[in-house]
């Protein structure tokens, strides 16, 4: 019997894994292009990205770490960060005072408000080598492979969420 190895096709040659391999060393290209970009505000990645979910009127925390997918207790800390640095504050919620709002201060409005273009066309330059349509096309396959493993059994069991 022939093992992929010795057909010259090696484990790493399957379509699948390369995929999956490109999806990972893209991702960590991304972050760190992120991190340097946001080095300069004195955020983090994590500090943009709840900056970038929280609103004046207050988002529950819960929300932001499901949008960013992560536990609530992953982001205590970073919120804790955020609020020393006068960017955000938590406010009880009205309707039930157990839930925290994460609630943009002026200064972090303003913040955000500063970082989004730039952010936007870091986004854009990152993607230059690829065509309109292409764009449109990458967006449209990813969300098809992001809701096939959000709703499949596979993914959710050994995702550890639940």
């Amino acid at each position: 019997m022939t093992t992929p190895q010795q057909s010259g096709e090696g484990i790493f040659h399957q379509p699948e894994l390369e995929a999956y391999t490109l999806l990972k060393q893209i991702n960590s290209l991304l972050e760190t292009y992120n991190r340097y970009d946001l080095r300069s505000e004195d955020l983090t990645v994590p500090q943009f990205a709840i900056l970038s979910h929280a609103t004046l009127e207050g988002v529950p925390l819960s929300e932001i770490s499901s949008r960013m997918l992560c536990d609530n207790s992953n982001l205590t800390g970073i919120v804790d960060r955020l609020i020393s640095k006068g960017l955000v504050e938590r406010r009880p919620d009205p309707q039930d005072r157990r839930v925290s709002l994460i609630c943009l201060t002026r200064a972090g409005a303003e913040k955000l408000q500063h970082l989004r273009p730039t952010h936007t066309a870091s986004v854009r330059r990152r993607m230059r080598s690829l065509s309109g349509n292409e764009v449109q096309q990458l967006r449209d396959l990813l969300q098809t492979l992001y809701q096939g493993l959000q709703f499949s059994d596979e993914g959710s069991a050994n995702d550890g969420r639940t």
